[in-house]
């Protein structure tokens, strides 16, 4: 219930009085409710991204309706029984069970919705544009990543091998923030990527419910392909594959896997792959390694391990993404900071804190003559 309370914190005030040039009367700038908002969500984060968009519609007035993932319906189902129990009005959360393919162009042109919250691929958030704009409906994208994080030459190599383990293969790599290009300089390049690969082939992998394990299972059998035709690709065009191999026959496990030797120029290192394989890039120095690090077609989250105040100073002002990350991980976010990214990462509005409100919320300006009483 903490992303609850959080956007509860945003809305103890929705009317701001103004000055008028005109001494007879007051001008009142209010943030009102739209109405039904569609939350389209993924399967990666089941409860977590719809609570956040849902908890921001709601608090702001509006009413809701979720269609989870067909592939984790389940969670959404825990989430509607959690807002139930809370009361809220009959009608103000729906939970829409479904394929995108079968639910997902009615419920985008649908005349009463309102607006479009998708989290999702970029070719599915490309079609729901499509619709939503050509229906002039409000549209929040929160869509693909192609994530850098950058180690320089003076970075400490074990905090900048923890920051890739944790950046690259937690959650299995299955996040739309996961570092899938590690952008390396050459001072430090054959030590970082040596230890690496130590730590990497540590990782446990196995049961998602064992505490021992730190690695889980692939979410189904086509991701877990779609995985293994980028290490293929990888190998294809030219990498050296350390790690990679299934995990076992009798679930969808992949062990982590680095690719080295490829440029940024290689499908591997431009497109979302969605799981534990990430790239090792060489860079001259740190100007190549931003350079690199902002060539690509998104801009979610990037990250940088270094000493230097310079260099992280002038990397999180120059870092093309909407999320920028210093000697940790690229993953992970607080429910109250606005979320999103630049470039084909994001459209429209943030999501979460109060940057929510832009998008669950309309502007009034209202004018007021005469009487000395405030008016509600």
């Amino acid at each position: 219930m903490r992303v609850h309370d959080k956007n509860d914190g945003h809305v103890c005030s929705n009317r701001v009085g103004r000055d008028s040039r005109w001494s007879s009367q007051n001008a009142y700038v209010t943030r009102e409710p739209l109405g039904v908002f569609a939350l389209i969500t993924p399967w990666n984060f089941p409860i977590v991204i719809p609570a956040w968009k849902t908890a921001a519609a709601l608090a702001y007035g509006n009413t809701v309706v979720l269609k989870p993932s067909e592939v984790t319906p389940g969670a959404a189902c825990l989430l509607a029984q959690a807002i139930q129990a809370a009361q809220i009005p009959v009608g103000a959360f729906n939970l829409l069970l479904g394929t995108g393919a079968n639910l997902g162009s009615a419920l985008v042109t649908h005349p009463k919705v309102v607006g479009i919250s998708f989290t999702g691929s970029v070719a599915t958030g490309g079609k729901i544009a499509l619709e939503a704009i050509s229906h002039q409906k409000r549209l929040q994208l929160e869509m693909g990543g192609k994530n850098p994080l950058v180690v320089l030459d003076d970075a400490q190599v074990d905090v900048a091998v923890e920051c890739a383990i944790d950046s690259a293969f937690l959650y299995t790599g299955q996040r739309c923030t996961a570092s899938s290009r590690v952008i390396v300089t050459p001072g430090i390049y054959e030590k970082f990527l040596q230890a690496l690969i130590e730590r990497t082939e540590m990782l446990r992998v196995g049961d998602a419910l064992d505490p021992k394990t730190q690695v889980g299972p692939i979410v189904n059998e086509a991701q877990l392909n779609k995985n293994l035709f980028y290490i293929d690709l990888a190998a294809q065009e030219g990498g050296t594959i350390y790690g990679g191999s299934r995990g076992s026959a009798s679930g969808y496990f992949l062990k982590p896997c680095i690719v080295t030797e490829l440029d940024n120029t290689s499908r591997v290192c431009r497109e979302e792959i969605f799981g534990p394989v990430t790239s090792v890039i060489r860079a001259h120095d740190y100007e190549d390694a931003l350079a690199i690090a902002n060539d690509t077609a998104y801009g979610l989250a990037s990250g940088i391990c270094t000493t230097s105040l310079k260099h992280a100073s002038h990397f999180k002002r120059h870092a093309k993404s909407g999320l920028v990350s210093v000697n940790m991980s690229t993953s992970g976010v607080d429910f109250h900071v606005p979320f999103g990214g630049r470039k084909g990462s994001s459209y429209g509005p943030r999501e979460q804190g109060q940057s929510a409100v832009e998008f669950f919320t309309v502007v009034k300006t209202a004018y007021v003559r005469g009487g000395n009483g405030d008016v509600d």
